[in-house]
């Protein structure tokens, strides 16, 4: 039955009402084919996005969550991990979107060499336990704002 599901949300002639039926029972596999479609509203990808994580992380990345969105995405718990390296890696991601997905140890890297982090926190970033986490922030854009400063790396 899953995949007859999946086609009908993969159907490009289906009406918004019926992507919306869909939309409310919407599994992983189902939310994959409706997170390509590109006649989704805006009010059907944010409904889409916090009913299911793995869709919310293809939206974020596809920029069809606003910014807020995405924020509330990162402050929403339980946090889609997938969800938080796709929108630290957002070329439009927020500094306070940036800054949750510093929490994320998989996202921490890729927030630390985002550009709209603020310089005061790439700073603190590059003296970093993680080597990775430092060496982004050392590549950082804001991070040229702090001459001298060299990433303090673990001895190896």
């Amino acid at each position: 039955m899953n995949h007859v599901l999946c086609g009908l949300a993969a159907n490009v002639s289906l009406p918004s009402e019926l992507v919306d039926r869909l939309i409310a029972v919407a599994d992983e596999e189902i939310a994959a084919d409706l997170t390509d479609r590109a006649d989704l509203s805006h009010a059907q990808a944010v409904t889409l996005a916090s009913r299911v994580g793995e869709s919310a992380a293809r939206l974020a990345h596809a920029g069809r969550l606003t910014a807020g969105r995405r924020l509330d995405l990162v402050r929403r718990r339980p946090t889609a991990r997938k969800a938080l390296r796709e929108i630290a890696t957002h070329p439009r991601a927020s500094a306070p979107a940036l800054l949750a997905c510093l929490a994320d140890p998989r996202a921490r890297p890729l927030a630390a060499a985002h550009a709209a982090l603020p310089p005061r926190v790439v700073e603190q970033l590059l003296t970093d336990a993680d080597r990775r986490v430092a060496e982004a922030a050392a590549g950082n854009p804001s991070a040229s704002s702090t001459p001298g400063r060299r990433p303090r790396c673990p001895p190896v």
